[in-house]
C-alpha cells in the first residue's frame, strides 16, 4: 500500500510539473502579446497628460481625472501580469544554507512600518540555534514570507497581532505565520491556494499560490490551520534533507 501511495504521489508530482511547464510556456508568449500594447497605452497616456494644458479650463479637471483612472487600470494590469509570470515561470532557484531566523527578521523589518501605522503588533517567537536549511533567499523571503505577512496584515486590517514562529522539528524546520484577523471562510481553505481565487476585493489571487509553489519547489509544504472567526496559522515546513553547511562567519555556501 505504501509503495502504491508513493507511486501515486510521484505520478501526481510529474503531472503537476508538466502542467506547470506548459502554463509557463503559454504565459511567456501571452505576456509578450499583452505587455507591448500596455506599454503603448502607457506611453500615449503620458503624452496626453503633457497636453492637458490645451484642454478648456472648465473641462480640464474632468479630463485629468479620467486620465488618472485609465493610468491606474493600466498599472493594475501590469502588476497582475508581473504576478502571473512569477507564478507561471518563477526564476531558477539558487539555494543557499540559510538561518531562517535571520531571514524572517529581515522580512519582518520590511512590513514593520505599515503594521505600526495600522496598529498591528508583530510578535517574534524564534527558536534559537535552528538547523540551517537550503533556500533561495530572494524567492523564499519575498515570495513566501513577505506574501504570508502581507496576507496576514490585509486580513487583519487594523488593530491586531501577527506572530511569526520558527521551530526545529524532527525532520523539518517550521515557520508559522499566525494572525487574529478572523480566519478563512469555511470551505475555502484549499481554494485560497488556487490561482486567481482571491477573497479580497482588490487582490490578484496569486499571492498564496506563488507562496505554495515556491515552498513545494524547495521540497516542503505550506499548510493552513484555520480558526474561523478567530484567525489563521500558515505553516511552512522545509525538509532537513536538503541542508547545506553554513560558510564561515555566517556566510553561506552555494550548491
Amino acid at each position: 500500500m505504501a509503495a502504491k501511495n508513493r507511486k501515486k504521489e510521484t505520478e501526481d508530482t510529474e503531472e503537476r510539473a508538466t502542467r506547470l511547464a506548459y502554463i509557463g510556456t503559454l504565459a511567456s508568449g501571452l505576456a509578450h502579446e499583452i505587455r507591448s500594447p500596455l506599454n503603448s497605452i502607457k506611453l500615449n497616456l503620458d503624452l496626453l497628460k503633457e497636453s492637458v494644458g490645451e484642454v478648456r479650463s472648465e473641462a480640464r479637471e474632468r479630463f485629468e481625472t479620467r486620465l488618472d483612472l485609465i493610468a491606474k487600470e493600466v498599472d493594475g494590469l501590469q502588476d497582475l501580469l508581473t504576478e502571473f509570470l512569477k507564478f507561471a515561470r518563477p526564476p531558477r532557484m539558487q539555494p543557499l544554507a540559510t538561518d531562517i531566523n535571520h531571514l524572517a527578521q529581515q522580512v519582518l523589518e520590511l512590513v514593520e512600518p505599515e503594521c505600526r501605522q495600522a496598529h498591528i503588533e508583530l510578535v517574534r517567537d524564534f527558536q534559537e540555534d535552528l538547523y540551517p536549511v537550503a533556500v533561495d533567499q530572494a524567492q523564499f523571503g519575498r515570495g513566501v514570507l513577505l506574501n504570508l505577512l502581507t496576507n496576514a496584515r490585509e486580513q487583519i486590517g487594523e488593530h491586531g497581532t501577527i506572530t511569526v514562529r520558527t521551530r526545529d522539528r524532527d525532520d523539518a524546520i517550521e515557520v508559522q505565520v499566525e494572525d487574529n484577523g478572523g480566519g478563512v471562510q469555511p470551505g475555502l481553505e484549499e481554494k485560497i491556494f488556487q490561482a486567481f481565487e482571491s477573497t479580497k476585493a482588490h487582490g490578484t489571487g496569486l499571492g498564496l499560490p506563488i507562496a505554495r509553489r515556491i515552498v513545494m519547489e524547495h521540497g516542503g509544504e505550506l499548510l493552513l490551520q484555520n480558526h474561523p472567526g478567530q484567525g489563521a496559522i500558515f505553516i511552512v515546513r522545509l525538509p532537513k534533507s536538503k541542508i547545506l553547511p553554513l560558510a564561515p562567519e555566517g556566510g553561506a555556501t552555494r550548491r
